[in-house]
């Protein structure tokens, strides 16, 4: 996706993205907040959120959900980043409360989710988390006023675990994933043993299971319709996992599938851009997301 829409604020948020080039630390992930935080809209009175949900026994198997004003529609499963070893469903008070008000605002049933962190919970941990989690929504969406449809969404390390339950059946209930269409947003799909510290601190110390435990070595048997996703602005060791990912989807279908790429923006602003006068991400995701329905 090469083009650009917004508001009149846009084009500047575009720009100071542009200005911090493309990288990825704790330095760029809080400029990028400074940047976005006075321009998230406020909660409407008639949004409702049910905080802290268990949708399993551990103290970090809680989600967020946040319930639209007309009920009907489609629920939405999000799981945010965080590197493997951190991050919160709402940390900073600010943005994934807004991604679930976003997605509510626009119909849709939406947990965010948190899982359990590595290194004190290794890999299948987060795949294992994210299918608990979608057990939950799947069981109780109706309850709120769900339409039955479950969508999922990752983004960073949360696309790795979306990922990584989605494509492999061992996570599965009997009769499939649940999911009826998928987005990935800069994910990392394949360990090997170069990949950086906190990569391996989630995937394991044993090189022979780098590859029986990549996500994308089971995305051959997926056909759950999947739109991938990254940022001009993504470091390149995030970039091209999503490529890969890409060619191997392609291959397996015998055409392209759903692919954004997204002008003017880092691995954190896509998910922050939204409900902001900066429309494209949201818009693009929302226009995949309706064509599901």
């Amino acid at each position: 996706m090469n083009g650009f829409a917004g508001g009149p604020d846009a084009g500047g948020l575009r720009a100071a993205v542009a200005a911090m080039g493309a990288s990825f630390d704790a330095e760029v992930l809080e400029r990028t907040r400074l940047l976005y935080a006075p321009h998230v809209r406020a909660a409407r009175p008639d949004q409702r959120v049910i905080a802290d949900i268990a949708y399993g026994a551990d103290p970090r198997q809680k989600l967020d959900l946040y319930l639209p004003a007309r009920p009907s529609g489609p629920a939405l499963v999000f799981v945010p980043g965080g590197g493997f070893t951190g991050g919160d469903k709402n940390g900073d008070g600010t943005f994934y409360g807004n991604l679930g008000r976003y997605f509510a605002g626009h119909g849709m049933l939406t947990a965010v989710i948190n899982y359990r962190l590595s290194p004190a919970h290794p890999w299948p941990a987060g795949s294992e988390d994210v299918a608990g989690a979608v057990a939950w929504v799947r069981a109780h969406a109706g309850d709120h006023g769900g339409s039955g449809r479950t969508f999922l969404m990752g983004q960073s390390a949360g696309a790795a675990h979306a990922a990584g339950f989605l494509f492999n059946d061992a996570f599965h209930a009997e009769g499939g994933p649940g999911i009826d269409a998928a987005v990935l947003m800069s994910g990392i799909y394949r360990v090997g043993a170069g990949s950086p510290p906190h990569v391996r601190a989630y995937f394991g110390g044993d090189e022979a299971a780098f590859a029986e435990r990549s996500p994308i070595a089971h995305a051959g048997r997926s056909r759950v319709p999947l739109m991938l996703c990254l940022a001009e602005f993504d470091p390149a060791p995030l970039a091209a996992p999503s490529f890969e990912l890409a060619q191997s989807v392609t291959m397996r279908d015998g055409r392209s599938p759903h692919f954004a790429w997204f002008a003017g923006h880092n691995h954190v602003s896509t998910v922050m851009s939204l409900g902001t006068p900066q429309e494209d991400v949201g818009n693009a995701l929302r226009d995949f997301l309706e064509r599901q329905r």
